[in-house]
């Protein structure tokens, strides 16, 4: 039954293995966590947790996000290239703040950047003030279609602390992937 319930992709099944990774993460950190995957040529969050103590008034909110200016869409477009296509992208560039990236050449030395570090920062792309730190759970797989990150403001993620939330959701992408039987989509992953 177990095998059964973790081969099945639906956001609720999901959310039964992530969201209370999500919530110890917000705890632990002060920070909104969210879970999104890719739906069509856009990524939408599907959940957001929130700390429990203190006062979180920044969160991603539910809803689709951009391939260009969001940290959840940038990691998920950073391992699936084929989103990119010419086709894909008319029209998609859209400038939310200054800081958004409109330009194709720009956005695939974002990508790779993104690919080498393992996971994804948006530093007031999408609204000014806020900031987030995306990864997949996997790099290959179902795995590369959903992703976990965290936002706050500018002010509380700093360059050190995205760096820091950064290297903490790539080893909780491991143990998500693990969890949910996606081991098999890395190679270098290895489930205990």
């Amino acid at each position: 039954m177990r095998r059964i319930t973790l081969s099945d992709y639906s956001d609720p099944a999901l959310l039964e293995v992530i969201a209370p990774v999500l919530a110890n993460a917000a705890s632990a950190y002060g920070a909104a966590f969210f879970l999104s995957r890719l739906r069509g040529h856009w990524v939408e969050i599907l959940h957001v947790a929130t700390p429990e103590t203190g006062v979180s008034y920044l969160h991603p909110g539910i809803g689709k996000r951009p391939l260009h200016a969001c940290s959840c869409a940038k990691a998920i477009a950073a391992v699936s290239p084929e989103l990119l296509s010419r086709d894909e992208l008319k029209g998609q560039l859209r400038q939310y703040t200054e800081h958004t990236i409109t330009n194709r050449e720009d956005l695939a030395a974002e990508l790779e950047a993104i690919r080498a570090k393992g996971y994804a920062e948006c530093v007031e792309e999408l609204e000014r003030g806020i900031s987030s730190v995306a990864t997949t759970l996997t790099k290959t797989g179902a795995g590369s279609t959903v992703s976990i990150g965290a936002t706050a403001s500018v002010r509380v993620f700093t360059p050190a602390t995205r760096n820091k939330i950064g290297k903490a959701l790539s080893e909780m992408s491991q143990e998500l992937s693990c969890a949910l039987g996606w081991n098999d989509a890395d190679a270098e992953r290895i489930c205990a």
